[in-house]
C-alpha cells in the first residue's frame, strides 16, 4: 500500500519561486479513501507549487487512466482522465483552526511546517470524472457490457409504460419557442 508521506510538501525550506513535483497515482492511493469509486488507476499528476512571501499557488496537472464502474451495468472499465486545477495556501492562525468555506483557500497555521496535498490530488482526480459513467454508447449493445444486469434492467417494471403522474402529465403540455 502506497503511504501518503510523500505528499506532505515540506514548504519551510523550499527558496521563494516555482518548485516542480510530480506524483503516479496507482490504486494503493485509492485505498487511503474509503468509498471512493476509483478502483485502479494509471494517473500521473504534476505540481507547480509556487512560493511567495505570504501565500503559495499549487497548480495541478492531471492525465492518466482510472478503472471504474458503469453506472448502468456495473462492468469495470477505464475511462481516460486530463484536468488542471489551483488552489491558494494563505497563512492564518484563527482560520486554520475552523472550518473553510472556500473550496480554493486553503489556512494553514505559521507553526506548520508541510502542506499535505494528498487529499486535494484526491478530490481533483474524482473532479476529473464526468457526471454519468457509461463504458459504451449504447447500454447493452458492447460486448464488454454485463449483459445479465441489462437483461435484469430490461425486465424491470419501471421500464413498463403505465399510467403517468398527473403533476408530469401538466408539465408535458407546456409548449416551447425552438427559436
Amino acid at each position: 500500500m502506497k503511504n501518503l508521506r510523500e505528499f506532505q510538501i515540506p514548504y519551510v525550506g523550499l527558496r521563494l519561486g516555482v518548485h516542480q513535483f510530480e506524483y503516479q497515482i496507482d490504486a494503493g492511493f485509492f485505498r487511503h479513501f474509503e468509498e471512493s469509486p476509483i478502483s485502479d488507476c494509471a494517473v500521473k499528476v504534476r505540481l507547480e507549487f509556487e512560493k511567495a512571501e505570504t501565500l503559495f499557488t499549487l497548480r495541478f496537472y492531471i492525465d492518466g487512466t482510472v478503472r471504474v464502474a458503469c453506472d448502468t451495468c456495473l462492468e469495470a472499465f477505464d475511462k481516460e482522465i486530463f484536468g488542471d486545477f489551483q488552489c491558494l495556501v494563505k497563512y492564518s492562525d484563527e482560520l486554520s483552526k475552523g472550518t473553510n468555506d472556500d473550496d480554493e483557500i486553503i489556512y494553514i497555521s505559521r507553526d506548520e511546517s508541510h502542506i499535505d496535498i494528498s487529499h486535494l490530488v484526491y478530490e481533483y482526480i474524482i473532479l476529473c470524472l464526468p457526471m454519468q459513467l457509461q463504458g459504451c454508447k449504447e447500454p447493452g449493445t458492447d460486448p464488454r457490457c454485463n449483459q445479465d444486469v441489462i437483461k435484469r434492467l430490461k425486465q424491470s417494471p419501471l421500464n413498463e409504460p403505465g399510467e403517468v403522474d398527473p403533476r408530469w402529465a401538466e408539465l408535458n403540455k407546456l409548449k416551447f419557442d425552438k427559436d
